[in-house]
């Protein structure tokens, strides 16, 4: 009888099993103090259970994906839909990382603990429903559904009500909605879009409309406004990190030059680091410049048709940080981060002068 020489092999799950028990003094020392070693133990291996492709990345980035939805408080179990880890292609590393993103449901239930929003809901508006926005100085949303054959998804808004009772609302419709998908960096080798975007259309549409409407909420918990800034950042491909209960971008940005057009564009680069264990091991950031002048936020006005103007904000920017030393422009920057992004959604004129004064 011939003898049987296989050799039992290791299943890719086991063997990272092995990988986390190794590493578990380190993960201890970086983990919540409400989270113990078993439990985040249980939480990872529940998260790449769902999803094995999760194993196909870069080792470091999937246990700071965990540790960071363990600080935010939100959990990875597929049923609750708080929050996913996905499988995002790093051209920067040439690898596959994973990255924790906060679900629409999970935000909200950070924007409830916060005890100043006391209810919350995001909807879809379609094509055929009826739906009606009244602004002035009594706003007003209705929406009425028909069912069977709503058609299309044309837009998306949050309601939330406050403590005191009053009520607010955010909508935003089908092509703002898809110009922040198109900018996601969750994205393939290939380029081609990945995760929630492809596969839970409605979802990401009602979490875009409540990341949207967080700017206008009280923001009473660390944990909210943490989820808001992490999910912001990672979705416009920026690398973060959570040190001492905030969000830290640990993004170097650059200016680049097209060389045909000459024009100005903004490129995201890891800044100078070691590997991304040894990063969540040192838990290293950049440290904040000090200021050399109180810096405040720059509101926006409204023109003519009493609408935001954020050509008029972006003119009114260049002059206010035109003379600006560099350490008070990466303060104005970070301060404003926000409503860059918001100018840049809506096509501001003169936003690449912009940034390009914010880098001289």
């Amino acid at each position: 009888m011939q003898a049987n020489n296989a050799v039992a092999t290791v299943r890719p799950i086991d063997r990272f099993k092995q990988e986390l028990v190794l590493r578990k003094d380190m993960m201890v020392s970086l983990l919540p103090k409400n989270i113990n070693f078993d439990k985040f133990q249980a939480i990872v291996i529940a998260a790449v259970g769902s999803n094995p492709e999760l194993l196909e990345c870069d080792r470091g980035s999937l246990l700071k994906s965990c540790i960071q939805a363990a600080e935010l408080g939100l959990s990875l179990n597929p049923t609750l839909g708080e929050g996913d880890i996905l499988k995002v292609w790093n051209s920067r590393t040439k690898k596959n990382d994973a990255q924790f993103r906060p679900r629409y449901m999970g935000l909200m239930k950070l924007a409830r603990q916060s005890g100043d929003v006391m209810k919350i809901e995001a909807e879809i508006v379609r094509e055929n429903d009826e739906f009606l926005i009244q602004k002035g100085d009594e706003p007003r949303l209705e929406h009425r559904i028909k069912l069977g054959g709503r058609g299309e998804m044309v837009g998306a808004y949050c309601i939330w009500t406050l403590k005191d009772g009053t009520k607010q609302f955010e909508v935003m419709d089908r092509d703002q909605i898809l110009a922040i998908r198109d900018r996601s960096s969750a994205k393939t080798r290939e380029g081609a879009i990945v995760g929630p975007w492809k596969t839970d259309q409605e979802e990401m549409w009602r979490k875009t409309v409540v990341r949207r409407a967080s700017k206008y909420m009280p923001r009473a918990t660390d944990a909210f406004s943490n989820a808001v800034a992490l999910d912001n950042l990672l979705e416009v491909g920026h690398e973060v990190d959570i040190k001492d209960g905030e969000v830290i971008d640990v993004t170097a940005d650059v200016i680049t030059h097209d060389a045909e057009t000459g024009e100005i564009y903004e490129e995201v680069i890891a800044a100078p680091a070691t590997s991304q264990m040894d990063r969540i091991a040192q838990k290293v950031a950049k440290p904040e410049p000090e200021p050399d002048v109180e810096i405040t936020k720059l509101q926006v006005g409204v023109d003519t048709d009493g609408d935001e103007d954020w050509d008029g904000w972006v003119a009114n920017a260049i002059n206010q940080v035109k003379a600006m030393s560099p350490n008070n422009k990466s303060t104005w920057r970070k301060l404003h981060l926000s409503m860059i992004d918001e100018a840049e959604l809506m096509n501001a004129r003169d936003l690449g002068k912009l940034i390009s004064t914010l880098k001289g």
